[in-house]
């Protein structure tokens, strides 16, 4: 079974857009690589009266329509050098409602402007500009954290990618957003990466990555090892291995596991943050159109808050299930308060490999010294089409069940609808 792994070189490396003034139209267009992605989707949540704790990080509107648009442009513009443009677009409507959200003031902006130099003779990139950071820690999607700044990637020694960065500034207000009431947070960074990043931003972030792919035991093994210093913030460091192979005639097997840790800087003592450790691990099994994994997660603890991921549910996802659980209170992987311990099991079947329906099963709670712990509980349920090798259609529902310590229960639903077009 082929792995769909974090790629430093695919993310990193791609091209770039430049028209000098004396070049003709119609050779500079013949010269421009142009790709992009549209995504709409439908969401849809409501909460029962009961429903215990913070909610702001769940999905919570009753119906919302959210667009998204990016078009990237790439090129070369001289022997080894290529830059990339990238603009984007994102808007959402709220349906009905008094708080309906307007987009008239939306646009078009330049979310991603690199330069691209590649020496193929020590198979090297460097990459300096405005980009997105795809590391463990942030998400890898097309909505992942961009900062500017340098990477260089390595791939001279067979099987194993090299990859140092140094970013000196985030594009947080692109995972910012406000409430209702105006209130500003910065959503998928988390609330202990808002108070680091609004209360002074404390420094830039240096790293580097060695990403390896090997042939070993009759299978793929795919080791990864992260290391990362944030000036005033903290020593973070991951490391994620999985195997796959095929133990009988058409039974592709994969084990993944994954650790991710941090040692936080003194100076966030004083916030009751303290060092985050993350422990995940997941089998899973695919057979004549049918698909199961089983799982589990442990992180956080009961009396401090920890983080995990520096945005979103950073590019783990591979180690999750599940769609709403992991954004209730005390389940944040960005930064929450709460020891966490959960269990899952997912299934799924494949027709004529175009559409899958499938559900997940996750099961724990999390745990404090304060009335928010408690058990929780999501079932999902997922169709996926993939109409053509561009376009795919997608949903879900999810609902999520919420046992407080000191409380009542509650229930969350949501339901997804996604197209979504790359070409």
């Amino acid at each position: 079974m082929k792995l769909v792994k974090l790629s430093l070189v695919a993310a990193l490396t791609a091209g770039a857009f430049s028209v000098a003034s004396a070049t003709p139209v119609e050779e500079a267009i013949k010269d421009i690589d142009v790709s992009g992605v549209l995504r709409y989707r439908y969401e849809g949540a409501n909460f029962d009266n009961d429903f215990p704790g913070q909610r702001s990080n769940l999905m919570t509107s009753r119906q919302q329509h959210l667009y998204k648009a990016q078009f990237n442009f790439s090129a070369a513009i001289a022997d080894n050098f290529k830059t990339f443009v990238q603009f984007d677009y994102g808007a959402k409507d709220g349906g009905y409602g008094p708080n309906v959200i307007q987009n008239d003031k939306n646009t078009l902006a330049v979310r991603q402007l690199y330069l691209t130099y590649t020496d193929e003779n020590i198979a090297t990139s460097v990459i300096a500009g405005k980009q997105q950071l795809n590391t463990i820690w942030t998400d890898n999607g097309i909505d992942g954290l961009v900062g500017t700044g340098v990477k260089v990637v390595n791939n001279s020694i067979d099987g194993l990618t090299l990859a140092a960065f140094g970013v000196d500034s985030f594009m947080t207000s692109e995972q910012s957003s406000k409430s209702a009431d105006g209130t500003y947070y910065v959503g998928d960074m988390g609330p202990i990466m808002s108070l680091i990043t609004l209360d002074g931003f404390p420094g830039n972030l240096y790293g580097g990555a060695a990403i390896g792919s090997y042939e070993a035991l009759g299978g793929d093994f795919n080791p990864q090892l992260w290391l990362a210093y944030w000036d005033n913030v903290g020593f973070f460091y991951a490391l994620d291995m999985a195997y796959s192979t095929t133990i009988f005639d058409g039974v592709n097997w994969t084990l993944e596991g994954a650790y991710l840790g941090n040692a936080m800087d003194n100076d966030y003592d004083k916030y009751g943050i303290d060092n985050g450790n993350f422990f995940g691990l997941r089998g899973s099994i695919e057979v004549a159109g049918w698909d199961a994994s089983l799982g589990g997660l442990y992180y956080g603890d009961k009396d401090r808050a920890t983080v995990t991921t520096i945005e979103d549910q950073g590019n783990i996802g591979s180690l999750l299930a599940g769609q709403e659980i992991f954004y209730s209170e005390g389940s944040n992987l960005n930064g929450d308060l709460g020891r966490n311990l959960f269990g899952y099991i997912t299934a799924g079947y494949t027709f004529d490999e175009i559409v899958r329906v499938g559900a997940d099963l996750v099961y724990g709670g999390t745990k404090t010294d304060t009335h928010s712990g408690g058990k929780k509980f999501e079932a999902v349920a997922r169709v996926d089409y993939k109409y053509s090798p561009k376009l795919d259609f997608s949903a879900f529902y999810s609902y999520l069940n919420v046992d407080r310590d000191h409380d009542a229960d509650g229930d969350h639903n949501a339901i997804r609808l996604q197209a979504l077009y790359k070409f």
